[in-house]
């Protein structure tokens, strides 16, 4: 771990990242106090929550509130599949993964 002032940081910050994504982790100082850290990140740690538009919003609403009304409403299995109902498509199938031996399933009658 490593310990640099804003300023530094400035000056050095395509190493700081270089540094981050070899897996040290980078202290932020606002003079001797310690403000920010710069650390690794992966695929994983991003979680970014699909948007829906002003239409979709609205259809949504609808959907409940009218789903509420006669006792029953829409399920989606994640976010993803939800905003492609409200858009409109077909959400799309998770893949499967496939065990065994292929050579066998193949050739099942």
């Amino acid at each position: 771990m490593q310990a640099v002032t804003i300023r530094e940081a400035k000056a050095r910050l395509n190493a700081l990242v270089a540094a981050a994504q070899r897996g040290e982790q980078v202290v932020l100082m606002r003079g001797s106090k310690h403000v920010a850290l710069i650390v690794p990140l992966s695929a994983d740690d991003l979680e970014l929550a699909p948007r829906l538009s002003d239409r979709q919003a609205e259809r949504l609403w609808r959907e409940i509130t009218t789903g509420a009304a006669r006792g029953s409403g829409i399920v989606a299995d994640s976010p993803e599949a939800a905003v492609a109902l409200l858009a409109g498509r077909k959400p799309a199938r998770p893949r499967r993964k496939r065990t065994g031996d292929p050579k066998v399933a193949r050739h099942r009658g």
